[in-house]
């Protein structure tokens, strides 16, 4: 637990890569162009398994790939995520493309890094992985679930303060691979768009957003983007570029390829600011990285709605008239962690970065959304809004910040959050789909890891039939205040008798400058 009980850890992070105050969940020239194809190295069948450690050499976009045959191993090194419950069989491909106006975010400096003329957060291009319903015939291909682990690793490393030296790797690398070696999702690479049948229930496939949390990827929440697209929904998962993931890697118009690693806010200084008024934590950090983020979206969605109305696709790999049977008009915003607060800075009337690619959303779902990163609070939001939040989650204050500060604001009804039982903050990712029931419960977690992801997608699905909670209210029941928590809590103690169940109709914290609004609770 951070100084600022800040809860948006990444999933894939034990206590004992948490840093102190992360306790986890670009650079290139400026054009207009489209990106240029990845290398067949990247992105065709690998003479070994891609997750495998790689030697040391130049960089490889971490495009994704295609099994090229099963572990000898079998089960014990290569899994497979979960079969897709719904209708429709799923496809999923990478896209990267420069944005037309590249641009800066924040003004601070790494402080031991070389100046390379360049400050803060570059977004000059955006990176995002489609799932979506395919048309395929004969034997679906799984995809690798865990592109380039060494730089991945690498990442993770830093994020807990630990240099990626020769006796780190010794250990995590073999770890890593013993645990995610192999692992596939059921999706196929790079199949074509299924149109959308004639007896279905969309006469286009609408496109959701999705934002992941500090410490994730684009690819660690496929299980609920897959079952999202089985279900008729097209959903692009974006790759933030704002050094809260591990490591990503940019490719430029010309080819070259930029690693942007995790961000830790003590190795950065704002130049504008005195020695004395620097940042003590990663509040300002957080905050920039916000509005890029906002950013980054704006940018996916404008692209995808002017393919689907005009044709012009942004990168040569989605230059088909199929991709017309999408409908990216009123995109659905969703989100889990920082993700989750992406959701709401980027649905919000006044947003933080005012932009003219803005669209106006249908709805916004967001799992755990780090509140804390919004404060305060000075916006509304005009949007159809769903909570879900896990048990450990709800035990914290961001439910109470929300409370204070943002669900005064919601403008469509009045907000109400729904809670799973026994479920943790990570849960929501891939992460606890791979490891063993024995490990997740030694986390704090008592309820299975599928039935967690499960229960987010059907919450979403019944959330955005109707675009209200009426039927999400039905799976839930009024939260029993009474009730014993199950989750263990890890961080600073709470009060012995939970007073969150008796205030979570009153809060008595300190207003901030947001609207306060009573919460009606449920769980599930």
């Amino acid at each position: 637990m951070t100084a600022n009980n800040d809860r948006e850890y990444s999933p894939g992070t034990t206590e004992a890569m948490r840093s102190e105050n992360e306790p986890d969940a670009g650079s290139m020239p400026a054009t207009s162009t489209s990106m240029p194809e990845m290398s067949k190295s990247q992105s065709d069948v690998l003479d070994a398994d891609p997750s495998l450690p790689r030697p040391e050499g130049p960089a490889q976009a971490p495009m994704l790939h295609k099994v090229p045959k099963r572990s000898p191993f079998g089960a014990l090194l290569s899994r497979t995520l979960p079969a897709y419950q719904g209708p429709y069989q799923v496809g999923v491909c990478d896209v990267e493309f420069a944005v037309d106006e590249p641009r800066t975010f924040g003004t601070f400096k790494h402080k031991t890094l070389p100046i390379e003329g360049e400050a803060g957060l570059l977004l000059k291009t955006v990176m995002f992985s489609l799932f979506y319903p395919a048309e395929i015939t004969g034997k679906p291909q799984p995809v690798v679930w865990f592109p380039n682990l060494r730089q991945t690793i690498d990442g993770f490393l830093k994020m807990a303060n630990r240099t990626p030296n020769v006796w780190y790797r010794a250990v995590a690398y073999p770890c890593a691979a013993a645990a995610i070696w192999g692992t596939t999702f059921p999706a196929t690479k790079d199949a074509p768009l299924l149109p959308p049948p004639a007896d279905g229930p969309f006469k286009k496939w609408p496109l959701v957003i999705f934002s992941h949390g500090v410490g994730c990827s684009r690819l660690m929440y496929s299980a609920f983007c897959g079952e999202l697209a089985s279900r008729g929904y097209i959903v692009a998962a974006l790759e933030h570029r704002d050094g809260t993931s591990p490591s990503s890697l940019i490719t430029g118009a010309d080819g070259t390829v930029k690693r942007i690693d995790w961000l830790q806010w003590s190795d950065l200084e704002w130049p504008e600011l005195p020695k004395d008024a620097q940042p003590k934590d990663d509040t300002m950090l957080r905050h920039e990285q916000i509005k890029m983020r906002c950013a980054e979206v704006f940018e996916v969605i404008h692209a995808l709605n002017k393919l689907s109305t005009t044709g012009v696709a942004p990168t040569p790999k989605l230059d088909d008239e199929r991709w017309k049977h999408l409908d990216a008009s009123k995109p659905i915003m969703t989100g889990h962690s920082l993700g989750g607060a992406c959701a709401l800075a980027a649905a919000a009337v006044n947003a933080p970065v005012p932009d003219p690619k803005r669209v106006p959303f249908q709805s916004v779902v967001a799992f755990d959304p780090a509140v804390q990163r919004l404060v305060p609070w000075q916006k509304e939001l005009p949007n159809p809004l769903l909570i879900v939040n896990s048990e450990e989650f709800a035990v914290g204050d961001e439910w109470m910040l929300f409370a204070e500060q943002v669900a005064g604001t919601v403008m469509e009804s009045r907000p109400e959050v729904f809670t799973i039982s026994g479920a943790t903050h990570p849960s929501f990712s891939d992460v606890f789909l791979i490891i063993p029931a024995s490990i997740t419960r030694m986390t704090g977690m008592h309820a299975p890891a599928d039935v967690v992801v499960e229960t987010a997608v059907d919450a979403t699905l019944d959330f955005l039939k109707d675009g209200n909670a009426a039927r999400v209210r039905a799976r839930a029941r009024k939260y029993d205040k009474d009730a014993v928590p199950t989750v263990e809590v890890k961080g600073p103690a709470v009060d012995e008798d939970d007073k969150r169940r008796d205030e979570v109709e009153k809060p008595v914290r300190k207003v901030g400058k947001g609207k306060k609004a009573e919460l009606i609770w449920h769980e599930f």
